[in-house]
């Protein structure tokens, strides 16, 4: 996958609502925001850009190989989107959770509701 290049003026602050769960063994859960359990996070993105998105229909496109039909694999549409357009997700209030700067992680290392619910938004949003 290419490399995309932007200049910082098309750069835009969002944000998001999300639930927090803490296990007993570590583990911490992001998802959906639930009643009695809703955080906010701040993310800053791209704006709008065809290259993002075009790029990343075509890494998560595929044709059947049986009827020819085209389908978006909605797993790899995020990933894809997650290092192009996210560039940093904080999480005021909670100390749990550390900023993320997505440019400097390795996407697997983040959780996946995580990435959908912010990649969601984005195209949401942006498109």
């Amino acid at each position: 996958m290419a490399s995309l290049i932007y200049d910082n003026n098309d750069m835009f602050p969002f944000e998001l609502q999300y639930s927090f769960v803490e296990h007993p063994n570590g583990l911490c859960i992001i998802d959906t925001p639930k009643e009695g359990n809703t955080h906010t996070l701040k993310y800053l993105a791209h704006g709008p850009s065809f290259d993002i998105v075009a790029s990343a229909l075509e890494e998560a496109t595929y044709i059947n190989h049986i009827t020819g039909s085209p389908f978006v694999r909605t797993s790899i549409l995020y990933r894809t989107i997650f290092p192009l357009a996210i560039i940093n997700v904080e999480f005021p209030g909670n100390d749990k959770l550390n900023s993320i700067d997505v440019v400097n992680m390795n996407i697997s290392q983040i959780n996946y509701n995580l990435i959908r619910m912010i990649c969601k938004q984005w195209l949401k949003d942006t498109l």
